[in-house]
């Protein structure tokens, strides 16, 4: 089934079109790659998984059966003077779906050469190929249930008709690189954007084609200061977290040693320093702040959980735990300070206490 509308809209108004079939739903996708085919001409490819590039790798034949479908309209779509937006549903290839907007810019531009007065278009056609995926999502401790990923392959072209000069492999040569290359050694370009390095014309946000940062390991030291009962007792701490990055939402699992310090008199009255070393393991899952898995921004959630295996001295006893959920950040996530209870034989006695941690 064929579906068109033409309307004389605004570029904004065009922009504002995000509901399935004629567009993939906001933040549905992590991963975005895009490369120059010439002439002023892009592609860009939005997919939620690696495996969903498998629909769009026979691109020659999908640009193909596009443009046969255009003939059908070729009357309504003459004029070049016009701004296009072709949106093409290809998930069903029983029951393709189309839709395009046209308008002429507000203001005419023109070429003069040698006395003679051409046209000149200054806003690209935009064509889209759409798709949808429904698969079964399994997570651990979790019933599967029915799920869908979407697809977006955009072009940004001086003309529609400029598609047909791409069906010569390169597209499908180009996405099947990104899925050799996606695991593979991926370098920082100097416009910001990442290549893999093996084929440097493809570019995306981060390593990965991740829209804003990815999965990566980060090693974390810091000097901290608590409370336990009538004690303050400093620290510092060494640890590494695992962070894995999506579109907005970005996730840390983190493992550390904190080394508590006391000072105190031992049986023979001589001042000594006493190490007693907290095992932790935190979690926190929050926004990413402008695209960058880097930045900080604060925690939807927070939660840590620490045990003291050997205690030393008398400032803490055997068998202590502290558990910490939520935490005030500062300075870009640099000063934390954190409500913590200590426990002693899993609940026997509660301590409640504050936590006060700077990172480097």
């Amino acid at each position: 089934m064929l579906i068109s509308s033409i309307n004389q809209a605004s570029f904004a108004q065009m922009q504002n079109t995000n509901e399935y079939p004629f567009d993939i739903p906001p933040n549905s996708t992590n991963r975005f790659f895009w490369f120059d085919m010439g002439k002023g001409n892009k592609v860009e490819i939005f997919v939620n998984d690696i495996n969903d590039l498998d629909q769009i790798q026979q691109m020659d034949s999908i640009i193909y059966g596009f443009l046969q479908d255009l003939r059908l309209f070729k009357d309504s779509l003459a004029d070049e003077r016009t701004i296009k937006r072709i949106d093409y549903n290809i998930s069903v290839t029983a029951q393709r779906k189309l839709r395009f907007y046209q308008y002429l810019p507000k203001a005419e531009s023109f070429v003069i050469m040698n006395e003679e007065v051409s046209s000149l278009k200054t806003i690209q056609d935009t064509v889209n190929f759409i798709g949808k995926i429904n698969f079964v999502a399994k997570y651990p401790l979790r019933k599967g249930f029915n799920d869908s990923r979407y697809f977006k392959v955009r072009f940004l072209l001086n003309q529609v008709s400029d598609l047909s000069d791409y069906m010569n492999d390169v597209l499908n040569q180009k996405i099947q690189s990104i899925k050799e290359n996606i695991n593979k050694k991926w370098d920082n370009n100097d416009d910001n954007s990442y290549s893999p390095l093996a084929d440097p014309a493809i570019k995306a946000n981060a390593v990965k084609g991740y829209n804003a940062g990815g999965d990566y390991l980060e090693f974390r030291a810091s000097v901290d200061i608590q409370n336990y009962r009538n004690n303050f007792v400093p620290s510092i701490t060494f640890g590494a977290a695992i962070v894995l990055g999506g579109k907005n939402i970005k996730r840390e699992f983190g493992l550390s040693v904190e080394n508590h310090f006391s000072f105190e008199k031992d049986l023979s009255g001589n001042n000594r320093t006493f190490i007693n070393p907290f095992v932790t393991f935190n979690y926190s899952r929050g926004y990413i702040k402008d695209k960058k898995i880097t930045k900080h921004n604060y925690d939807l959630f927070n939660f840590s959980l620490s045990h003291l295996f050997t205690p030393k001295g008398t400032v803490y006893e055997r068998g202590i735990s502290r558990i910490s959920a939520g935490t005030l950040s500062l300075f870009e996530g640099k000063t934390n300070i954190q409500p913590v209870l200590y426990l002693k034989d899993f609940f026997k006695s509660v301590t409640p206490g504050i936590r006060w941690v700077q990172s480097f």
